[in-house]
């Protein structure tokens, strides 16, 4: 089984295609652009950010990175505000929580400085390239209806409450299973702080609080690779708890090979494919284009594809 919605972010970075860019490589000079990464440190969003640094010196641009090695919202806005005084041209980041972010960013736009939102959607940025988190939500009940014949007791586990994207997926799901699946029900929805060793001990206690659970929806991406440790130690064998996951990290794809994870939906922002070819513009040329006063859409929604063993990548 194959899903698709275009309603996900597209976060290019490398230079599949970017490189080729018309402002790119007409550049005069070097523009001074920061990437205010939330999770450096893990392997989809670190990959991200390796990607930003390659590309570089072909699309004629000063990259730094930056970002804490865990959730850690007043870390990233002290990092924004550094960006802020190195007289940054523009700055890549993800506000996990709008509200929180929304001081400094209206700084940085004052300064005539480009702010881009990746992931996380945010009206208060120049442009967002970001997920359409009620597409997402719903998505992934349809999903967990098909996998279970729409009979499940679904375990969710993100960041925290809080974070207004999950925030949002979440109620999305709701919504689809009010809607259309009476058979399933929310168990829980617990909180790891996107630490998979948080991650590792809040599945051993779901599984105990919930014997009648039988699903696992993870909404965050440092979590699915303690999947099978953690439900191996509560005594499950891979497959009696089914799990949807997100993002397609080595560990993931592993667990689906060994059928502790059922699927992932594989957020293509991180590479910048669809269907094998370069979606649309990736965000650096995006920026690049902003700076130079070509308007960008307010928002750019891109894809999500579901990962089974049925079209696992090689």
């Amino acid at each position: 089984m194959k899903l698709r919605f275009i309603g996900l972010l597209s976060v290019v970075f490398a230079a599949l295609g970017l490189a080729l860019s018309p402002v790119a490589t007409e550049a005069a000079e070097k523009y001074n652009i920061w990437y205010v990464n939330p999770l450096p440190s893990t392997p989809d969003w670190g990959r991200s950010a390796r990607l930003f640094e390659e590309a570089a010196d072909e699309m004629g641009y000063k990259a730094t990175v930056t970002g804490p090695n865990l959730i850690d919202i007043p870390a990233m806005i002290s990092q924004i505000e550094q960006a802020i005084a190195d007289d940054a041209d523009a700055i890549i980041t993800c506000p996990l929580d709008p509200a929180a972010f929304k001081a400094v960013i209206d700084e940085a736009k004052s300064k005539g400085i480009i702010v881009a939102s990746v992931a996380c959607v945010d009206d208060n940025a120049t442009f967002s390239m970001g997920t359409g988190n009620d597409a997402y939500g719903r998505m992934s009940a349809d999903v967990i209806a098909e996998q279970t014949g729409g009979n499940a007791c679904v375990g969710i586990l993100g960041t925290d409450q809080t974070t207004p994207n999950q925030v949002k997926q979440v109620e999305g799901f709701r919504a689809q299973i009010a809607e259309k699946y009476p058979g399933i029900k929310e168990c829980t929805w617990e909180a790891d702080n996107s630490d998979a060793g948080i991650a590792a001990q809040k599945f051993g206690a779901m599984i105990a609080a919930y014997p009648e659970m039988n699903y696992v929806w993870i909404i965050e991406g440092a979590a699915p690779g303690a999947v099978p440790s953690a439900f191996a130690e509560a005594g499950k064998k891979p497959g009696e708890i089914q799990v949807l996951a997100v993002d397609a990290q080595a560990a993931t794809l592993q667990a689906i090979r060994d059928g502790w994870i059922t699927g992932t939906l594989n957020q293509n922002f991180f590479d910048a494919v669809l269907d094998g070819e370069v979606w649309g513009k990736g965000t650096v040329t995006r920026v690049i284009e902003a700076i130079n006063g070509i308007e960008q859409p307010k928002f750019v929604d891109a894809g999500v594809e579901l990962i089974t063993k049925d079209n696992l990548p090689e």
